[in-house]
């Protein structure tokens, strides 16, 4: 469903209901842009120089839609997964700032079907934390009070001018007789004065009705001119029927009065003022996992501007990340990069392939199958395509009396909610509308979910969380980068099959990309010579993961000593000494083994403080992490 500033209310209600006990929710967003040309990203830079490049633009452009889908379960386990979808494609507009686009981003939504007029005319406003919480200090103050009430009413209006006086008597008995009649005294209620006074005085509330005559709804205000004129203003019908129904009228007086009405009255103010904001809390608030697709950027923009000042490093964004998405972050994209299947064997080929030997001596019957990359393409519309396609097929051959073993069963089955089935219609099924796209996403990650615990063999299949996909997820990517986050220090995967991945640590802090690739190239280099394929993921600015086929790897490792012992007898690289590779599985086996050493110490300095302290002894400090080592 669409949503624009008329319809927020009704969105915010239904979603703030409805997000805690969804499965996942899957987000993607809109902008008016995305490139800067002094923030132009290199493929030589580090992940904090990357992020300080991103941080720059998702600050200075805006956010023209947020789409969030919920995926509810409505069954699953053995005969596939079935869920309810819902959408909300909210248009989202700065309440106040400036507005900044780039041309090509227009160009690119507008092709794409982009209603500027929706976004200009009916755009949800909303707020940051800090103008949030303002707001509520200003409407809803901490004691209770209505911040709209003015000060209590000060002592009866004295009038000086003897025409002023006769109005003003005229007013009341008319007030005093439409009082006694219990009826109108003309068409639209309560006679009223106003006092109009020179000099541009801004209008201020005053009493006209004496204390001993306590008749509801009965105002008068200061005007910007001399003279006393009549005004009429109808009774509220609830202050009307007090004492008819037995309760007490209320006091009469000039100043606006407190209670109940006026206390709900600025609650629904500020629930109107925060428009998209509410649903923001709630996202942030219902500890659901978050599905994005190439979602870095996504995940910086909603932060930017539905939270705060994004964090100086990338350090502490990932930490804000955890705080807010406890349940974790996952990136469709790095999911299903790491998603392999058996590849295809060729009938045609050589039988004799089929008992040749390997470089270790084995028989090749003997090893692993060989495997290919599950999604050919990693865009979105193409990773929708096949993971509708397979699903499908799966759903086809289950109703022929096929997929009867549970491992082989893929089906995926959503149906929309009601008041939710605009993408049903296929020319609404707009690629680039973030609704659409945050509807696709969940949808392949329902499916990735579904055909990952099939391949891990999970026995039960409804109740399996999402957290096994956080195994699949890089430390950094793409445009979308690391999003498959979980608070604390983020864990490397494992390598591969028919791969080895070693942690480079040590080298020069100006390295960049390039540099720490010739470390693994033949030394001494030669431009234009072959040299085995190497991948890098920057882990930090210190440390980053070097990937290598199992055939290359012997030649990659004699490369990297070469360079390292070339470096140190040259003196250029005074540090190229303590550079190390380490395979990956000792160095995560050197870490838990760190991690469990610090707990135990933790431990024993808690029991040692519990035996032997007093009150009086001051608690010794926590032990750093240098200090334990």
């Amino acid at each position: 469903m669409n949503v624009t500033k008329e319809t927020i209310g009704v969105a915010c209600d239904e979603f703030e209901r409805l997000v805690p006990t969804a499965a996942f929710v899957a987000m993607d967003l809109e902008m008016t842009g995305i490139h800067l040309p002094e923030c132009k990203e290199l493929p030589d830079d580090t992940p904090a120089a990357r992020y300080a490049k991103m941080r720059t633009v998702a600050s200075r452009f805006n956010v023209v839609q947020v789409g969030l889908t919920t995926f509810h379960r409505t069954g699953g386990g053995s005969g596939g997964d079935e869920y309810a979808a819902r959408t909300w494609n909210v248009f989202t507009f700065p309440a106040r700032g400036q507005i900044v686009l780039e041309g090509g981003a227009v160009e690119f939504l507008n092709n794409n079907g982009m209603d500027w007029n929706a976004w200009f005319q009916n755009g949800v406003p909303y707020l940051r934390r800090g103008a949030a919480a303002e707001l509520a200090a200003k409407l809803l103050p901490a004691d209770g009070s209505s911040a709209v009430a003015a000060a209590a009413p000060g002592p009866p209006m004295q009038l000086d001018r003897p025409e002023d006086a006769a109005v003003c008597a005229d007013a009341l008995a008319g007030v005093a007789e439409w009082w006694a009649r219990g009826r109108p005294r003309r068409r639209g209620g309560v006679v009223g004065a106003r006092r109009r006074r020179p000099g541009g005085a801004r209008a201020s509330r005053v009493q006209l009705v004496p204390a001993a005559l306590p008749l509801p709804g009965v105002r008068a205000r200061l005007r910007g001119r001399a003279g006393l004129r009549r005004r009429v203003a109808r009774p509220r019908p609830r202050e009307k029927l007090g004492e008819a129904d037995g309760g007490a009228a209320p006091e009469c007086g000039g100043a606006r009065g407190g209670g109940g009405g006026r206390a709900g009255a600025a609650e629904r103010d500020e629930r109107a003022r925060l428009g998209f904001r509410r649903m923001w809390t709630a996202l942030t608030g219902a500890g659901r996992p978050l599905v994005v697709h190439n979602g870095l950027f996504d995940l910086l923009f909603m932060c930017a501007h539905m939270h705060d000042d994004l964090p100086a490093s990338l350090a502490g964004f990932k930490e804000l990340i955890g705080e807010l998405f406890p349940a974790g972050v996952y990136d469709t994209r790095t999911v299903g990069k790491k998603m392999t299947v058996v590849a295809e064997v060729d009938p045609d080929a050589d039988a004799d392939a089929d008992t040749a030997k390997t470089h270790d001596g084995k028989d090749q019957e003997d090893e692993a199958p060989a495997r290919r990359p599950m999604f050919p393409e990693l865009r979105l519309d193409r990773l929708y395509a096949c993971c509708k396609s397979e699903a499908e097929a799966s759903v086809a051959a289950a109703a022929d009396g096929g997929a009867s073993r549970s491992d082989d069963d893929t089906r995926i089955v959503v149906r929309f909610a009601e008041g939710h089935d605009r993408y049903k219609d296929p020319s609404k099924a707009i690629l680039h509308e973030a609704g659409y796209d945050s509807y696709i996403t969940a949808f392949c990650f329902a499916y990735m979910r579904r055909f990952s615990l099939q391949q891990r063999g999970a026995s039960d299949l409804r109740a399996a969380s999402v957290g096994h996909l956080a195994e699949d997820a890089p430390w950094s990517g793409g445009r979308g980068g690391a999003c498959a986050s979980r608070r604390g220090a983020p864990t490397p995967s494992s390598a591969a099959p028919g791969e080895q991945r070693h942690v480079l640590t040590g080298f020069p802090a100006a390295y960049r990309t390039s540099d720490a690739l010739r470390l693994f190239a033949a030394c001494p280099v030669v431009d234009g010579a072959v040299n085995p394929r190497v991948t890098l993921q920057w882990i930090n600015d210190t440390m980053l993961c070097a990937c290598v086929a199992d055939a290359d790897a012997g030649t990659v490792l004699a490369n990297f000593e070469a360079h390292r012992a070339a470096l140190v007898a040259e003196g250029a690289q005074a540090d190229a000494g303590v550079m190390t590779l380490t395979p990956l599985a000792d160095y995560m086996r050197a870490k838990d083994e760190e991690a469990a050493a610090a707990a135990d110490n933790n431990e024993t300095n808690t029991k040692r403080t519990a035996s032997n302290g007093s009150a009086d002894e001051p608690l010794p400090t926590k032990r750093t992490k240098e200090e334990n080592e």
